[in-house]
């Protein structure tokens, strides 16, 4: 897809924007810029799960080295979701790591 000026654009960065300005999808239109402000290698390794009253998003990490990379790249990561939602929608990202199966 090709966005403002020829740029090209993924279908993640289409659907995060359509939604983002939709009462009622704002946790999906922000889990949609998540996984595109990380990149497709650290989105492959954690899941949005809620966004809080808040502002702050949930975030699962399925290891704990991840969910450190996670909270490293944190507030970098918080401006590009909100870059993407166009607007100041998360406050900050609370990891959590993904228990393993018994």
């Amino acid at each position: 897809m090709r966005g403002k000026r020829g740029q090209r654009r993924t279908i993640v960065s289409v659907l995060a924007e359509s939604l983002a300005g939709r009462s009622g999808a704002t946790r999906v239109a922000a889990a949609a810029a998540f996984a595109e402000a990380c990149g497709w290698p650290l989105a492959r390794e954690a899941s949005v799960r809620g966004l809080g009253h808040d502002g702050r998003l949930w975030v699962v990490a399925t290891s704990a080295e991840w969910g450190q990379e996670i909270e490293r790249l944190s507030p970098e990561l918080r401006d590009r979701v909100n870059a993407r939602l166009g607007r100041p929608v998360v406050t900050g990202i609370d990891v959590r790591v993904r228990r393993a199966r018994a």
